[in-house]
């Protein structure tokens, strides 16, 4: 496979696929260009985001397939940020699944992804992405999650990709609005997380020396992100858990996006010293307008003075008062704690097609074994030893 364009002469636009890691940076201007002239402008479609997690999070048997579309002035009008992964069963090659960039690995790192188009370009890019992939012979199974579900593309791609193709509600995001005030923020909680979130807020900072730093500097990066990584481990190995950043290339990552982040502008990391150490960090990243709630730590030893929900508070508080964020995006994950703060919610969804095709059928078949294994394994085996195994399934990911 190389980089090379189609010619057609049915459409105005035409496409062309990017397989090489000298083209993914070729464009990076145009793609940032064309992400902030389109309805999906998110920060994890951001090139630098999606160029950072190839390099270091890619899976291995993987390889890049971007689809991008110009018009006749070669102009980016589209893009579909995808990659190729071959899958395995029992170490036997055979599927072959176009995904993502930002998906298909143990952890999940990117939300609202989507195929992006230039305004005005929506139908024209769908109908030309899935063209492309109709003669293409390199794919066998299209698995797109983390779609927006009110996206401007997803009627599109499904009626371009006919009526086989699978759309499931996949995930729920919590989201606050931040263009009002504090008060009224406040008064729209309920009394219990009301007065919950202010009692132990000002008990907090009553009985401690409390001081809340948002980073700004590069120099104080370092050790700010050394704080989130240690807090977020002590929080989830307190309850029996590897936490995040066990697994392998995660803080790296991390930690590069972060700098790229603070660069641009585009980074809200905030720490909680309680008594003159950090208690708490909060990792958020900003872009059109949106904070998204990335990652957290806590530590365990302050448990029982709600830290995290203190914490909560104060980031949304200064979420409120600052003019650039109209959203504080909670993300997915568990919903049950964001709940209390918001009722706004946006759906994620997976589209999915398997093409016809003896690999196709073997995956599927491959698939139902294990729903129908999980089913017996679940009616046969005591709860203490299936959970015991998972443990181990879930280690195996973190080493």
């Amino acid at each position: 496979m190389i980089d090379s364009l189609d010619e057609k002469t049915s459409s105005p636009i035409k496409a062309s696929v990017l397989t090489r890691d000298a083209a993914f940076d070729a464009i990076s201007r145009e793609w940032d260009e064309l992400l902030e002239e389109s309805d999906q402008h998110v920060f994890f479609l951001r090139w630098s985001w999606n160029r950072l997690w190839w390099r270091i999070l890619r899976p291995s048997d993987s390889q890049l397939f971007i689809i991008t579309c110009r018009d006749t002035q070669n102009k980016l009008v589209g893009l579909a940020p995808f990659y190729l992964r071959q899958r395995h069963t029992a170490g036997i090659p055979h599927v072959r699944e176009l995904l993502f960039i930002g998906t298909g690995i143990y952890a999940q790192t990117s939300e609202y992804l989507d195929i992006v188009a230039r305004r005005g370009y929506e139908f024209s890019v769908a109908e030309t992405v899935v063209e492309y992939l109709q003669r293409s012979s390199d794919w066998d199974r299209l698995s797109l999650q983390d779609m927006p579900a009110n996206s401007t593309m997803l009627a599109h791609l499904k009626r371009a990709l006919g009526q086989q193709t699978q759309v499931e509600v996949a995930s729920r995001s919590y989201w606050v609005d931040t263009t009002g005030d504090w008060e009224g923020f406040v008064s729209g909680l309920s009394s219990s997380a009301r007065n919950n979130v202010l009692r132990r807020t000002r008990r907090l900072f009553n009985s401690h020396n409390c001081k809340l730093k948002r980073v700004e500097t590069a120099d104080e990066l370092e050790p700010a992100m050394d704080e989130l990584v240690r807090l977020h481990q002590a929080r989830w190995q307190s309850k029996g858990e590897p936490g995040t950043f066990a697994l392998p290339n995660v803080e790296a990552f991390l930690k590069e996006a972060m700098r790229a982040s603070l660069a641009e502008g585009r980074l809200g990391l905030t720490t909680l010293e309680v008594d003159g150490k950090v208690a708490a960090a909060r990792l958020d990243f900003i872009d059109n307008h949106i904070a998204h709630a990335f990652q957290a730590g806590y530590d365990p030893t302050h448990a029982n003075q709600g830290l995290g929900s203190v914490m909560n508070g104060l980031c949304i508080r200064a979420c409120i008062e600052d003019e650039r964020v109209y959203e504080y995006d909670l993300m997915g994950g568990n919903s049950e704690y964001k709940e209390s703060w918001t009722k706004n919610y946006k759906e994620s969804v997976c589209l999915a097609l398997d093409r016809p095709g003896t690999r196709s059928a073997a995956y599927k078949g491959i698939e139902l074994a294990k729903v129908m294994g999980k089913s017996l394994l679940r009616a046969t085996i005591p709860e203490p030893i299936r959970l015991a195994g998972h443990r181990l399934i879930t280690q195996r990911h973190y080493k």
